[in-house]
């Protein structure tokens, strides 16, 4: 019996990681199994979620982002944008694109522009886990329409809670480049692309249809990849909802932590203040859920991007955002 237990404590954490999946994955299947019309339900909910929302949405970016990339077109965008975004988060000129992809679109269009720019060799890995961090949230519209306006109905405050969710951003992306400058005892000091253009840094792509059939099926991948996962989500989400009904607040934010749009349709529509509506469901979109973080895993392999540090600092934002969002509807006597 020692010798077992030994056998486990000191058995490589890679096969203890496996063992977890596994028994996750049977433990999935079993729910699945004993409850087949909730995970209908959850797989139908999670396909049209994706066909009329994201793939409309995001496709068009994806596909439009290839190209941008590939022939430098970069280098005109940044010059517009990096006057004001260099002074503000302190980053390289080709740093301003993902930042205004990911404000765009939303997760995971600005992690894999990051990958995207650090497999062209177009922005250093230090610099893209911090503009990952920084940019890690759903649209600008979703976050406007869908949370403000459709769900919270409170439309004269789409602005102040936009507000809230990037500036958490902000906080726990400063916080992960103080602590990695702290590390190194010595400050980083990022590359400037204004005195190097990106066209400087790379060869030109040549214009061939190779080189667009490469950036159009590297879209659907992409594309085919978010929608796998928002499925998959979606019906652990609709089959667990049953069995956390007795959690009450509780079982929002569990289930809020997987897919967030239907974490926060659940808040929305329960019985509970809007005080406690504005703050839990800030508090669930600036974690942005393990569906999201697993599309942006899958967008993100090979650049030298760490996912597990992107979690550790969502799950910073996402109690920075708690806790000024608690100071939000305190100072603005919110009822």
């Amino acid at each position: 019996m020692g010798k077992t237990l030994k056998t486990l404590v000191n058995s490589n954490p890679t096969k203890k990681y496996r063992t977890i999946v596994r028994c996750g994955l049977f433990l999935f299947l079993i729910l699945i199994i004993t409850q087949p019309i909730s995970a209908l339900n959850g797989a139908k909910t999670g396909l049209l979620l994706w066909f009329n929302t994201v793939l409309p949405t995001l496709l068009p970016f994806i596909i439009l982002s290839n190209f941008i990339i590939r022939f430098q077109v970069t280098d005109y965008i940044c010059k517009i944008f990096s006057p004001v975004l260099k002074r503000i988060f302190r980053i390289s000129d080709i740093g301003c694109y993902p930042i205004i992809i990911g404000i765009l679109s939303g997760y995971p269009m600005g992690a894999k522009t990051c990958s995207d720019l650090i497999k062209e060799g177009l922005l250093d890995k230090e610099e893209g886990q911090y503009i990952m961090i920084l940019v890690g949230n759903a649209s600008y519209m979703f976050l406007t329409s869908f949370l403000a306006v459709s769900s919270l109905a409170i439309p004269g405050r789409k602005y102040q809670i936009l507000a809230l969710i990037y500036l958490s951003s902000i906080i726990s992306a400063s916080l992960y480049r103080i602590l990695i400058r702290a590390q190194r005892k010595k400050h980083i000091i990022l590359p400037n692309s204004s005195s190097v253009s990106i066209a400087e840094c790379v060869e030109e792509t040549p214009l061939s249809m190779t080189t667009v059939d490469h950036c159009i099926l590297d879209g659907f991948t992409t594309i085919t990849k978010v929608g796998g996962y928002i499925i998959m989500f979606s019906v652990l989400t609709q089959v667990l909802s049953g069995l956390l009904e007795t959690f009450g607040p509780i079982r929002f934010l569990l289930l809020g932590s997987l897919e967030i749009t239907i974490g926060i349709y659940l808040v929305a529509s329960s019985t509970m203040a809007i005080t406690k509506k504005i703050v839990l469901t800030i508090t669930i979109t600036s974690f942005g859920g393990f569906s999201s973080l697993a599309q942006i895993g899958s967008v993100i392999e090979n650049s030298g991007l760490s996912l597990k540090t992107y979690l550790h600092y969502k799950i910073i934002n996402s109690f920075v955002a708690f806790l000024l969002s608690i100071l939000y509807v305190i100072l603005f006597n919110i009822i």
